[in-house]
């Protein structure tokens, strides 16, 4: 089934096997729901929940999401081009394996997420995030600017920093993850 330029509010989303081209949903809970094969275009999400749903290998395209929550979502080998979040809450988030083409998250809380092995990075961006103990293992940081970003503890492999751009106080905070002590 299909639905187009159709808007959505106050609900509880259930359904399954649906295309939703150009529509909007506002203050619609996903929570809990297995969206694996449902598929969304060039559509906007505000005040959404997602938390707990199930987008495993799932595909957005040209998607907005603002202000919405996405704790401990499993969006493991996705695949997002052209898509958006906006002060969203993504803690504990599973983007593992996925394709990010053209992804912009601002003012994002991703806490805890993992990023583990993505599997093609284009033009992600990460603006005044939060990645706090986020996971990046496996994951090439190549260009990627993380300088207006929390990331304290965050994980990753000492090969994949190289070409990471971050601030001085970011460098030497990474540097424990080198195994360096620094001397004043």
């Amino acid at each position: 089934m299909k639905c187009r330029n159709e808007t959505f509010e106050k609900m509880i989303f259930e359904e399954t096997d649906y295309e939703y081209i150009q529509c909007i949903f506002k203050n619609v809970d996903f929570s809990k729901c297995d969206l694996s094969n449902v598929y969304f275009e060039g559509c906007k999400f505000i005040n959404c929940d997602f938390s707990n749903s199930v987008y495993s290998k799932f595909i957005s395209k040209s998607n907005e999401y603002i202000n919405s929550k996405f704790i401990g979502i499993n969006m493991m080998e996705s695949h997002l081009e052209n898509v958006s979040f906006k002060e969203c809450t993504l803690k504990y988030c599973n983007l593992s394996e996925s394709i990010l083409n053209k992804v912009i998250f601002n003012d994002c809380d991703m806490s805890e997420s993992n990023l583990i092995h993505l599997r093609k990075i284009n033009k992600l961006v990460f603006d005044n995030c939060k990645l706090i103990r986020a996971d990046f293992s496996e994951t090439k940081l190549e260009k990627m600017d993380l300088s207006t970003c929390d990331i304290s503890g965050i994980r990753v492999n000492i090969e994949d920093l190289r070409g990471l751009i971050v601030t001085s106080y970011q460098a030497i905070a990474l540097s424990t993850i080198l195994g360096l002590k620094i001397k004043d």
